[in-house]
């Protein structure tokens, strides 16, 4: 985050690959006094993410369910043994989604998303 202020200093969104990176970018922003005017998002949707979101931290994350994803993985593995036959993508997409959600406490007009006490409950980590 450093580099990329020095490089641009008017930067005004930071979206990372992880909550870890975004607390970091947080931190650069915090230190250069622009942890207010930039926005933070971010994907995981871990414990820790959701508080920083309710922290002020994360602006919003995309919420991942990790332990659904490995439990359809196995289901799908279990059922193409036994039948042969490969499991369904979700239709109109190209793989089986096991979905996301957005979580925010500062939901944007048309996007849906959750806020972080529904996040916290579905967090894991």
């Amino acid at each position: 985050m450093e580099n990329l202020l020095a490089i641009d200093p008017g930067i005004n969104v930071v979206y990372t690959i992880n909550e870890p990176a975004a607390a970091g970018a947080y931190e650069a922003l915090k230190s250069v006094g622009r942890e207010n005017d930039v926005l933070i998002v971010s994907v995981d949707g871990g414990c820790p993410g959701v508080a920083n979101i309710k922290a002020g931290v994360i602006g919003a994350t995309s919420q991942q369910y990790p332990l659904l994803m490995a439990s359809k993985g196995i289901e799908a593995i279990h059922a193409w043994a036994e039948s042969g036959v490969r499991p369904a993508n979700t239709p109109g997409k190209d793989f089986f989604d096991t979905g996301v959600k957005l979580v925010t406490d500062r939901p944007a007009a048309g996007v849906e998303s959750i806020d972080t006490d529904e996040g916290t409950a579905l967090c894991w980590g």
